[in-house]
């Protein structure tokens, strides 16, 4: 792409009003140093330094959403406990809005506690309970999204699925239905173990491993390049045969991309990572830019080529952390050679 042209995209897409919808996660990261090993067991053990808490999961989306510079809503359901206090504290200093934010004294917030010595994870906390949501709570997480597409207030939809009981098939069918009336694109982000291959999706944005799960097939080795790797190319077919979908769009670790479309070729994007520290939240990187790419009126090989770029940002990082729109440009300029 020229410079020019994603100039012309980032411009158009500030403001933009993208709804996220799915599970909500908090971060948490405590960073120390390993100098020796355990005599308890051949571990190492790492005196502890600073705590950071980050936005997880959906939160993460709408954390790329703002640093992109749209504006992001919020449609979820947290515990009322510490984490879910935390994480609705550093959605407000970003200047989210939470309207469609419930709170449900009966759920527990998901969190994700990472051990880091140096910029090396030793290990991760996951603390959770998986429960579908009450029906009363899906009235209201539908009556706010339903509130705000009547109101103009959404240019697009994004459905991010961590397995963890927000989202179930009815739930999504009802959400799509609703944007379907209202003219809005909406990407998916699925997850294996809740598969939800539902009709009326614009894109869905599976990891290579996902695409397979989902497909009901066994995962494969990758062979390049994409036209020859016969095992994807048969689970993108199968994909695209269960449901009406308009976009395909795997990632590929450090291969980059793939964009799969009915009828036409694949296009495969290679990666322009520099350095990979951590890909924790680079998925949600990529389906926040790409949808926001969309709503600016990107084609697909557009859309595809900046999320690329800004998931080669993000991956340089370590923990999870958004793109920022200066970092996204920059990536561009250094790539065409523009101070």
């Amino acid at each position: 792409m020229k410079f020019e042209d994603v100039q012309r995209l980032t411009d158009a897409w500030q403001g933009k009003q993208i709804g996220v919808v799915g599970d909500l996660m908090l971060d948490r990261y405590i960073w120390g140093r390993a100098d020796r090993i355990s005599q308890e067991a051949p571990i190492p053990v790492v005196k502890a330094g600073k705590t950071t808490t980050r936005p997880g999961g959906a939160a993460n989306v709408l954390h790329n959403l703002k640093t992109l510079g749209a504006t992001p809503r919020t449609y979820g359901v947290l515990g009322k406990d510490i984490s879910g206090n935390l994480l609705r504290c550093l959605l407000d200093e970003l200047n989210i809005d939470t309207q469609g934010l419930l709170d449900d004294p009966d759920r527990i917030t998901p969190e994700k506690t990472r051990i880091l010595a140096g910029s090396q994870q030793v290990v991760r906390l996951d603390n959770e309970r998986i429960e579908p949501l009450y029906p009363h709570t899906k009235e209201q997480l539908l009556a706010a999204i339903q509130t705000d597409l009547e109101a103009g207030r959404l240019d697009g939809l994004i459905i991010e699925d961590y397995a963890k009981g927000t989202l179930d098939i009815g739930l999504v069918e009802t959400i799509l239905q609703l944007c379907r009336e209202h003219g809005l694109p909406v990407a998916m982000d699925p997850h294996p173990a809740n598969p939800m291959l539902v009709d009326g999706l614009t894109l869905i944005t599976p990891n290579r491993a996902e695409a397979f799960a989902l497909a009901g097939l066994y995962h494969s080795e990758a062979k390049s390049p994409i036209t020859e790797d016969d095992a994807l190319l048969d689970v993108v077919q199968r994909l695209l045969d269960r449901c009406l979908l308009e976009q395909l769009l795997i990632t590929l670790g450090g291969d980059g991309m793939a964009l799969f479309r009915r009828g036409e070729a694949p296009l495969h994007v290679p990666t322009v990572a520099r350095e990979v520290f951590d890909v924790s939240g680079a998925g949600d990187t990529v389906i926040a830019s790409y949808l926001l790419a969309l709503c600016a009126g990107a084609t697909p090989e557009e859309a595809a080529v900046l999320a690329n770029h800004a998931a080669g940002v993000v991956v340089g990082k370590v923990g999870t952390a958004p793109v920022h729109l200066e970092e996204l440009l920059n990536a561009f300029k250094a790539e065409t050679g523009q101070e």
